[in-house]
């Protein structure tokens, strides 16, 4: 009874120790948090094929949560969400609330063969509104829209309509439904008169419903080339994947390389209907959409009630009464001179619409009328997309000269407010996405009296111009300034031209380099011609020699050049040097068996010695034993002192352990504070536990490190080789790590042999 109470207790303990272990090599999950823009059906049969191919591919079990805005922001301030991917709206008001590492990557959504980065808003009706038609007919209708927050389904339509001249929040009944599919059938209904949608929305229904755009209308419909979805509004970036503080890096870079793998026609992609996924947008153009609009995150203003401000400013109220009396007294002075000045107005304006080149009239910074050349240029279906706008919409961030445009532009107007006239080189953005170089005049007309003045901004397109002189500019400078060496010969091979890079390589002068063969093998020159002339084109390495004898090794482009009839006249070479390159791959090589803080083998080297170990021992019908070394006590200094206080602690402890052991024996560092060493000719046991026993002792020896003397221990176990079975190199290891496990139970600083007993 006393034998088997025992084998119970034993048994017990084992399945206790190996309960405690288990957790460090349990599966990590990981959670991912989609936001429900559709019913949580059609996402989830949506976006499971990723985060089943997330799993598959970082060996990393992912989870989805299909979740509201409400419950998402919940989810990640309870950390039960590790990734999410939501509209950018809803993730300036998640970043406003709680620290974010950044944008992992950027949506790519699909449409056929087309594909996209950026999303808008889509503003539609249904087909037999008759009444409406354009925006203007949308003041005071009944609007649908999935909510405040969505950024394509209610914030892209409001800063649209405001541009507009319409605030909707004031003059409109919306009404907030959750999600676009409600948008879209509260319209078709008729509960609704307008609706606030998503892109891509419309063409994801109408794969279920073929007929859904005979039975809409879409208003302000915007001709965006290369865009593959009906749009109403701007664009903007599309949806960010985030991940959150807490997740492992390593993790996080893992998900990342999955990500950035997706390829368009990948099963996944297809699965999901995306794209893939692009490296970080830039969400600055959403943060001004919600300051524009303010709102959440930029909805807060402080509160003043009348009270403090006349307690405060008491004598701010006095002067502003009186200005404000003077004001209007003004204003009806200036009522009869604006009547005045409106017929002459009038005028102006038919004589700049009549123009032939783009014009247009600036009225405190923004565009209030403009000319149908304007319109063309920039490539838009009417004057309305234009109007209420400043030139630094349709600009890029930067302007050539490295300004900021925004920046630029105010310069510009503050000195022809000032009375003078601007003329400079432009570059503004199409709606097509393409770029035009113009150049740009703002001259100030002023009225008599000095009121209602404007300026007048005249663009020229000289696109072709510049397009000419940069192509003037590279075919003078891509010799000057390519890193490659660069050669031209005739059509029998000797060098007519080469650039800097050419002489610096080769160490030749150019006057030696001029009229000779470039630096090819010579008993290959002939052919490497013969292949180009006849390919168009060799590519090759091949070692070589500078001019002072030294050799390099080189990386060889020949390309031949034909002339009108078809002929062979010239051909041009680029090669660079790959010396350093070949021989840090010789490096890399040696680096990726070595540790790179010990210089010891690392797990890989060890593993292949251990192979060549046994088979060696098992020829000369020797005996082996694997040493598995394990620091006590490691993290305390680590937490105390810090990592470069640890690592020299591993130093000096692994170059100690190095020392004890024989020229044949091999020590490895095969984790952060874990060793292995592999003992050869082991000729009877007491001799090795004495090994073992100088081991602990050189460990157990104080290190100096950080200013500070520090102790740690070891706890070794070890296995012999050859056993009664037939094992391989990594059951020896998991005896040896078994038998370590063994010694820290039994007080730490000790070795301990493995045995079936214990095991």
């Amino acid at each position: 009874m006393s034998i088997l109470r025992l084998t119970t207790l034993l048994f017990v303990l084992t399945v206790a120790e190996l309960t405690a272990i288990a957790p460090a090599h349990a599966d990590e999950t990981l959670t991912l948090g989609v936001f429900a823009y559709r019913p949580d059906s059609v996402l989830q049969d949506r976006y499971q094929p990723l985060t089943d191919y997330l799993s598959r591919e970082t060996g990393i079990q992912i989870e989805l949560e299909i979740l509201n805005q409400e419950n998402m922001s919940r989810a990640i301030a309870a950390n039960r969400l590790d990734f999410f991917l939501t509209n950018p709206s809803h993730f300036l008001l998640i970043r406003s609330e709680r620290s974010l590492t950044g944008v992992l990557a950027t949506l790519v959504r699909r449409s056929g063969e087309s594909s996209t980065t950026s999303l808008g808003g889509v503003i539609f009706a249904k087909a037999e509104r008759d009444d409406i038609q354009d925006l203007a007919d949308i003041r005071n209708k009944t609007i649908a829209s999935p909510g405040v927050h969505f950024l394509g389904g209610y914030q892209t339509q409001v800063l649209e309509l405001l541009d507009a001249g319409i605030d909707i929040r004031r003059v409109n009944l919306i009404r907030f439904l959750g999600t676009h599919d409600r948008v879209v059938r509260s319209v078709l209904s008729g509960d609704a008169d307008v609706g606030f949608i998503r892109t891509s929305i419309l063409e994801q229904m109408a794969q279920a419903d073929p007929d859904l755009f005979t039975r809409v209308k879409v208003l302000n419909r915007q001709r965006l080339s290369g865009f593959p979805y009906v749009v109403s509004t701007r664009l903007y970036p599309e949806w960010p994947l985030v991940a959150l503080p807490h997740v492992n890096e390593r993790s996080v870079r893992k998900i990342a390389s999955a990500l950035f793998a997706i390829e368009p026609e990948d099963e996944v992609a297809l699965a999901v209907g995306i794209a893939g996924f692009s490296p970080p947008a830039d969400y600055q153009s959403v943060e001004y959409l919600a300051r524009t609009l303010r709102v959440p995150p930029y909805d807060q203003v402080p509160q003043l009630t009348w009270v403090d401000a006349l307690q405060q400013y008491r004598l701010w109220v006095f002067t502003i009464l009186i200005l404000v009396t003077l004001l209007i007294t003004s204003s009806l002075w200036l009522a009869r001179s604006k009547r005045q000045l409106a017929s002459e107005q009038r005028r102006l304006r038919q004589l700049i619409r009549g123009w032939p080149q783009p014009a247009l009239i600036i009225r405190d910074g923004r565009f209030v009328d403009t000319n149908p050349a304007s319109v063309d240029l920039l490539r838009y279906a009417s004057r309305e997309s234009l109007i209420g706008k400043d030139l630094s919409v349709f600009s890029p961030e930067y302007q050539p000269d490295g300004l900021i445009s925004w920046q630029k532009l105010a310069h510009m107007m503050a000195r022809v407010a000032g009375g003078q006239v601007e003329q400079c080189e432009w570059v503004l953005n199409r709606s097509d996405g393409t770029e035009v170089w113009v150049e740009l005049t703002m001259a100030p007309v002023d009225a008599d009296d000095g009121r209602d003045d404007f300026i007048l901004c005249s663009l020229y397109d000289i696109n072709r111009r510049k397009r000419a002189e940069q192509r003037q500019r590279l075919a003078a400078s891509v010799f000057e300034y390519a890193r490659e060496a660069i050669f031209i010969t005739d059509n029998h091979g000797m060098v007519l031209d080469v650039n800097d890079a050419y002489l610096t390589i080769t160490g030749r002068t150019r006057k030696k380099a001029i009229g000779r063969l470039p630096p090819l093998p010579v008993d290959e020159g002939s052919g490497i011609f013969s292949s180009a002339r006849s390919q168009g084109f060799w590519s090759g390495e091949f070692a070589s020699r500078r001019n002072d004898g030294e050799g390099i090794t080189l990386s060889v482009t020949l390309s031949s050049v034909r002339g009108d009839h078809g002929e062979v006249s010239h051909f041009v070479g680029i090669f660079s040097d790959v010396s350093r390159l070949k021989e840090q791959e010789r490096r890399l090589r040696i680096m990726a068996h070595y540790d790179a803080l010990t210089g010891m083998p690392n797990r890989v080297l060890f593993a292949d010695r251990l192979q060549q170990a046994m088979a060696l021992t098992k020829r000369q019908s020797g005996k082996l034993a694997v040493v598995y070394i394990d620091l006590d006590e490691f993290k305390p200094v680590n937490d105390a002192f810090g990592h470069e206080a640890g690592d020299q602690l591993l130093v000096e402890v692994a170059t100690r352990m190095r020392a004890e052991l024989r020229e044949e024996d091999s020590l490895a560092r095969i984790g952060g504070d874990e060793f292995a060493a592999i003992i050869m000719n082991v000729q009877d046991e007491a001799a090795l536990e004495s090994l073992l026993g100088r081991l602990l002792h050189q460990v157990a020896t104080p290190v100096w490190v950080a200013d500070h003397s520090v102790e740690v221990s070891a706890s070794i176990g070890y296995t012999l080789f050859p056993q009664a079975e037939d094992l391989d190199g990594d059951q020896l290891l998991r005896q040896a790590d078994h038998a370590m496990y063994q010694a820290k139970r039994c007080g730490r600083n000790r070795y301990v042999r493995f045995t079936e007993l214990s095991a």
